[in-house]
Protein backbone atom coordinates (compact mmCIF):
# COMPACT_ATOMS: atom_id res chain seq x y z
CA UNK A 1 0.00 0.00 0.00
CA UNK A 2 1.22 3.80 -0.66
CA UNK A 3 1.67 5.83 2.36
CA UNK A 4 1.72 9.97 1.91
CA UNK A 5 4.02 12.39 3.29
CA UNK A 6 4.58 15.96 4.30
CA UNK A 7 7.98 17.38 4.93
CA UNK A 8 6.16 20.34 5.87
CA UNK A 9 3.56 19.45 8.14
CA UNK A 10 3.51 21.01 11.64
CA UNK A 11 2.71 19.03 15.29
CA UNK A 12 -0.48 19.90 16.54
CA UNK A 13 -2.97 18.00 19.51
CA UNK A 14 -5.57 16.32 20.61
CA UNK A 15 -8.91 18.61 20.49
CA UNK A 16 -11.15 15.93 22.36
CA UNK A 17 -10.12 12.99 24.42
CA UNK A 18 -10.22 9.32 22.74
CA UNK A 19 -10.34 5.97 23.95
CA UNK A 20 -8.64 2.60 22.92
CA UNK A 21 -10.93 1.55 20.71
CA UNK A 22 -12.10 5.17 19.04
CA UNK A 23 -11.76 4.95 15.29
CA UNK A 24 -11.65 8.75 14.81
CA UNK A 25 -9.84 11.68 16.46
CA UNK A 26 -10.28 15.65 16.36
CA UNK A 27 -7.37 17.54 16.41
CA UNK A 28 -6.17 21.18 16.59
CA UNK A 29 -5.10 21.57 13.23
CA UNK A 30 -3.93 19.90 10.11
CA UNK A 31 -1.42 22.25 8.81
CA UNK A 32 0.31 20.97 6.17
CA UNK A 33 -0.31 17.38 6.88
CA UNK A 34 -0.79 15.33 3.41
CA UNK A 35 -3.91 15.67 1.57
CA UNK A 36 -3.65 12.22 -0.03
CA UNK A 37 -4.47 9.14 2.13
CA UNK A 38 -3.13 6.96 4.34
CA UNK A 39 -0.47 8.49 6.25
CA UNK A 40 0.91 7.97 9.37
CA UNK A 41 0.04 9.88 12.78
CA UNK A 42 1.58 9.46 16.32
CA UNK A 43 -0.48 10.53 19.22
CA UNK A 44 1.23 11.68 22.37
CA UNK A 45 4.49 11.69 20.54
CA UNK A 46 7.41 11.05 22.38
CA UNK A 47 5.37 10.07 25.71
CA UNK A 48 5.28 6.62 27.27
CA UNK A 49 1.77 6.41 26.00
CA UNK A 50 2.86 6.75 21.77
CA UNK A 51 0.60 5.17 19.07
CA UNK A 52 0.95 5.09 15.72
CA UNK A 53 -2.63 5.46 14.15
CA UNK A 54 -2.75 5.22 9.81
CA UNK A 55 -5.02 8.10 8.99
CA UNK A 56 -7.55 6.83 5.96
CA UNK A 57 -9.95 10.40 5.42
CA UNK A 58 -10.80 13.02 7.19
CA UNK A 59 -13.68 15.72 7.53
CA UNK A 60 -12.12 18.77 8.33
CA UNK A 61 -10.33 18.21 12.01
CA UNK A 62 -12.05 14.83 12.20
CA UNK A 63 -9.46 11.91 10.98
CA UNK A 64 -10.44 8.41 10.43
CA UNK A 65 -7.57 6.46 12.25
CA UNK A 66 -6.62 2.83 11.73
CA UNK A 67 -5.12 2.40 15.61
CA UNK A 68 -1.73 0.39 16.69
CA UNK A 69 -0.10 0.95 13.60
CA UNK A 70 3.09 -1.09 12.95
CA UNK A 71 3.28 -2.78 16.29
CA UNK A 72 1.80 0.33 18.43
CA UNK A 73 -0.65 -0.31 21.07
CA UNK A 74 -4.01 1.83 20.98
CA UNK A 75 -4.41 3.44 23.97
CA UNK A 76 -6.78 6.46 25.45
CA UNK A 77 -5.11 10.05 24.42
CA UNK A 78 -5.99 12.89 26.29
CA UNK A 79 -6.83 16.37 25.44
CA UNK A 80 -3.64 18.10 24.68
CA UNK A 81 -1.30 15.10 23.63
CA UNK A 82 0.80 16.08 21.04
CA UNK A 83 -0.01 14.76 17.64
CA UNK A 84 3.04 14.70 15.03
CA UNK A 85 3.06 13.30 11.19
CA UNK A 86 5.58 10.80 11.14
CA UNK A 87 7.77 8.22 8.92
CA UNK A 88 7.83 4.81 10.92
CA UNK A 89 9.68 1.85 10.64
CA UNK A 90 7.15 0.10 8.49
CA UNK A 91 8.72 2.71 5.79
CA UNK A 92 12.33 1.21 6.15
CA UNK A 93 10.96 -2.80 6.06
CA UNK A 94 8.92 -2.05 3.53
CA UNK A 95 12.43 -0.66 1.28
CA UNK A 96 14.05 -3.11 2.49
CA UNK A 97 11.59 -6.23 1.74
CA UNK A 98 11.26 -4.55 -2.39
CA UNK A 99 15.56 -4.30 -2.42
CA UNK A 100 15.45 -8.12 -1.56
CA UNK A 101 12.77 -9.11 -3.51
CA UNK A 102 12.73 -11.11 -6.79
CA UNK A 103 8.90 -11.54 -7.83
CA UNK A 104 6.03 -9.58 -6.71
CA UNK A 105 7.74 -6.07 -6.46
CA UNK A 106 6.30 -2.50 -7.24
CA UNK A 107 3.24 -3.65 -5.70
CA UNK A 108 2.69 -6.34 -8.67
CA UNK A 109 1.30 -9.78 -7.28
CA UNK A 110 0.99 -11.20 -10.81
CA UNK A 111 4.78 -12.32 -11.45
CA UNK A 112 3.26 -12.75 -15.49
CA UNK A 113 3.09 -8.49 -15.47
CA UNK A 114 7.04 -8.52 -13.94
CA UNK A 115 9.94 -8.00 -16.72
CA UNK A 116 12.22 -11.28 -15.76
CA UNK A 117 14.42 -12.96 -17.92
CA UNK A 118 12.08 -15.82 -17.75
CA UNK A 119 8.63 -14.16 -17.72
CA UNK A 120 6.54 -13.54 -20.82
CA UNK A 121 5.38 -9.63 -21.08
CA UNK A 122 4.08 -7.24 -23.68
CA UNK A 123 6.56 -3.68 -24.16
CA UNK A 124 4.83 -0.51 -24.77
CA UNK A 125 6.73 2.83 -25.62
CA UNK A 126 10.08 1.10 -25.32
CA UNK A 127 13.15 2.07 -27.65
CA UNK A 128 15.36 -0.91 -28.45
CA UNK A 129 18.68 0.19 -29.83
CA UNK A 130 19.76 -2.48 -32.19
CA UNK A 131 23.68 -1.16 -32.11
CA UNK A 132 23.36 -2.13 -28.20
CA UNK A 133 21.12 -5.23 -28.37
CA UNK A 134 20.36 -8.44 -30.31
CA UNK A 135 16.73 -9.27 -30.98
CA UNK A 136 16.03 -13.09 -32.24
CA UNK A 137 13.06 -15.11 -34.12
CA UNK A 138 11.14 -12.57 -34.88
CA UNK A 139 8.77 -14.07 -37.45
CA UNK A 140 8.08 -11.81 -40.70
CA UNK A 141 4.69 -12.71 -40.52
CA UNK A 142 3.61 -10.96 -37.27
CA UNK A 143 6.64 -8.85 -35.59
CA UNK A 144 7.14 -6.62 -38.73
CA UNK A 145 4.55 -3.98 -39.23
CA UNK A 146 4.09 -2.02 -42.64
CA UNK A 147 5.29 -4.37 -45.06
CA UNK A 148 3.60 -3.99 -48.58
CA UNK A 149 1.11 -7.16 -49.81
CA UNK A 150 3.10 -9.83 -50.29
CA UNK A 151 6.41 -8.71 -48.99
CA UNK A 152 6.42 -10.90 -46.13
CA UNK A 153 5.35 -13.49 -47.84
CA UNK A 154 8.78 -13.20 -50.24
CA UNK A 155 10.78 -12.77 -47.54
CA UNK A 156 9.71 -15.86 -46.04
CA UNK A 157 10.12 -17.98 -49.31
CA UNK A 158 12.04 -15.90 -52.07
CA UNK A 159 10.51 -17.55 -55.23
CA UNK A 160 10.27 -15.94 -58.60
CA UNK A 161 6.52 -16.49 -58.16
CA UNK A 162 6.18 -14.28 -54.67
CA UNK A 163 7.94 -11.26 -56.16
CA UNK A 164 6.02 -11.24 -59.00
CA UNK A 165 2.82 -11.41 -56.63
CA UNK A 166 4.31 -8.53 -54.16
CA UNK A 167 5.32 -6.42 -57.39
CA UNK A 168 2.27 -4.01 -58.67
CA UNK A 169 4.15 -2.32 -61.57
CA UNK A 170 6.08 -5.13 -63.32
CA UNK A 171 6.32 -5.71 -66.98
CA UNK A 172 5.57 -9.23 -68.15
CA UNK A 173 5.52 -12.05 -66.24
CA UNK A 174 8.01 -15.35 -65.68
CA UNK A 175 11.12 -16.78 -63.88
CA UNK A 176 13.71 -14.39 -62.40
CA UNK A 177 17.52 -15.30 -63.48
CA UNK A 178 20.24 -14.49 -61.37
CA UNK A 179 22.77 -16.33 -62.81
CA UNK A 180 24.10 -17.42 -66.35
CA UNK A 181 22.12 -18.18 -69.40
CA UNK A 182 20.96 -21.47 -68.78
CA UNK A 183 21.67 -23.14 -72.48
CA UNK A 184 19.61 -26.03 -73.56
CA UNK A 185 21.41 -28.25 -76.48
CA UNK A 186 19.29 -29.70 -79.18
CA UNK A 187 20.96 -32.14 -81.40
CA UNK A 188 18.14 -34.02 -83.23
CA UNK A 189 16.01 -32.55 -86.47
CA UNK A 190 12.72 -31.51 -84.33
CA UNK A 191 12.67 -30.15 -81.19
CA UNK A 192 9.08 -28.70 -79.89
CA UNK A 193 10.12 -25.72 -77.07
CA UNK A 194 9.14 -26.37 -73.74
CA UNK A 195 7.81 -23.92 -71.07
CA UNK A 196 11.17 -24.75 -69.16
CA UNK A 197 13.16 -23.12 -71.97
CA UNK A 198 11.43 -19.31 -71.29
CA UNK A 199 14.42 -16.87 -71.17
CA UNK A 200 17.01 -19.89 -72.19
CA UNK A 201 19.03 -20.38 -75.01
CA UNK A 202 18.19 -23.55 -77.36
CA UNK A 203 20.77 -24.25 -79.21
CA UNK A 204 20.52 -26.08 -82.85
CA UNK A 205 22.83 -28.43 -83.99
CA UNK A 206 22.49 -30.96 -86.93
CA UNK A 207 23.82 -31.43 -90.38
CA UNK A 208 20.40 -31.71 -91.13
CA UNK A 209 17.47 -29.16 -91.59
CA UNK A 210 15.65 -28.56 -88.42
CA UNK A 211 12.36 -27.65 -87.67
CA UNK A 212 11.10 -25.74 -84.49
CA UNK A 213 7.40 -25.69 -83.28
CA UNK A 214 6.17 -23.42 -81.14
CA UNK A 215 3.58 -25.16 -78.90
CA UNK A 216 0.11 -23.58 -77.78
CA UNK A 217 -1.14 -23.53 -74.40
CA UNK A 218 2.20 -23.26 -73.28
CA UNK A 219 3.59 -19.34 -72.54
CA UNK A 220 2.38 -16.51 -71.11
CA UNK A 221 2.43 -13.33 -72.85
CA UNK A 222 5.72 -11.39 -72.63
CA UNK A 223 7.43 -14.69 -72.06
CA UNK A 224 10.74 -15.21 -74.37
CA UNK A 225 12.64 -17.58 -75.78
CA UNK A 226 16.63 -17.44 -77.35
CA UNK A 227 16.94 -19.49 -80.34
CA UNK A 228 20.85 -19.94 -82.08
CA UNK A 229 21.50 -22.81 -85.28
CA UNK A 230 25.00 -23.69 -84.43
CA UNK A 231 24.91 -26.35 -87.16
CA UNK A 232 24.82 -26.91 -91.03
CA UNK A 233 21.18 -27.54 -90.96
CA UNK A 234 19.13 -24.21 -91.06
CA UNK A 235 16.48 -24.21 -88.66
CA UNK A 236 12.52 -22.95 -89.56
CA UNK A 237 10.16 -22.38 -87.24
CA UNK A 238 6.73 -23.39 -86.89
CA UNK A 239 3.45 -23.12 -85.24
CA UNK A 240 1.64 -26.52 -83.97
CA UNK A 241 -1.39 -25.52 -85.75
CA UNK A 242 -2.56 -23.43 -83.33
CA UNK A 243 0.14 -21.43 -82.19
CA UNK A 244 0.77 -18.90 -84.67
CA UNK A 245 3.65 -16.11 -85.28
CA UNK A 246 4.44 -13.59 -87.39
CA UNK A 247 8.13 -11.75 -87.91
CA UNK A 248 10.23 -11.07 -91.18
CA UNK A 249 11.09 -14.59 -91.81
CA UNK A 250 10.46 -18.14 -91.07
CA UNK A 251 14.59 -19.29 -90.97
CA UNK A 252 17.30 -18.40 -89.39
CA UNK A 253 19.81 -17.40 -91.84
CA UNK A 254 22.93 -19.31 -91.65
CA UNK A 255 24.76 -21.13 -89.30
CA UNK A 256 25.53 -19.20 -85.98
CA UNK A 257 22.35 -17.17 -86.49
CA UNK A 258 20.01 -16.22 -83.44
CA UNK A 259 16.80 -15.24 -82.74
CA UNK A 260 14.06 -14.47 -80.25
CA UNK A 261 10.29 -15.82 -80.16
CA UNK A 262 8.51 -13.41 -77.89
CA UNK A 263 5.07 -14.51 -76.65
CA UNK A 264 3.32 -11.55 -77.55
CA UNK A 265 -0.62 -12.89 -76.67
CA UNK A 266 -2.41 -15.88 -76.55
CA UNK A 267 -1.19 -18.86 -78.34
CA UNK A 268 0.48 -15.44 -80.36
CA UNK A 269 4.39 -15.05 -81.20
CA UNK A 270 6.90 -13.18 -83.12
CA UNK A 271 10.01 -13.86 -84.31
CA UNK A 272 12.91 -11.61 -83.99
CA UNK A 273 16.18 -11.93 -84.95
CA UNK A 274 19.27 -12.69 -87.97
CA UNK A 275 16.34 -14.30 -90.16
CA UNK A 276 16.02 -15.57 -93.99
Amino acid sequence: MTRYYSATAQDTTVSSAITSSSTTVVVGATTNFPTQYPFILALDFGAASEELVQVNGASGLTLTIARGYNGSTAQSHSVGAVVRHVATAQDFTDAQTHYAATTSVHGISDTSTLLTASSTNTLTNKTISGASNTVTNLPISTAISGLGTGIATFLSTPTSANLAAAVTDEVGSGPLVFANLVINAQTGTTYTIASTDASKLVTLSNSSAITLTIPSATFTTGQQINIQQIGAGQVTVQGDGTSTFTGTGTKLRTQYSAATIVCTGTNTFTLIGDLA
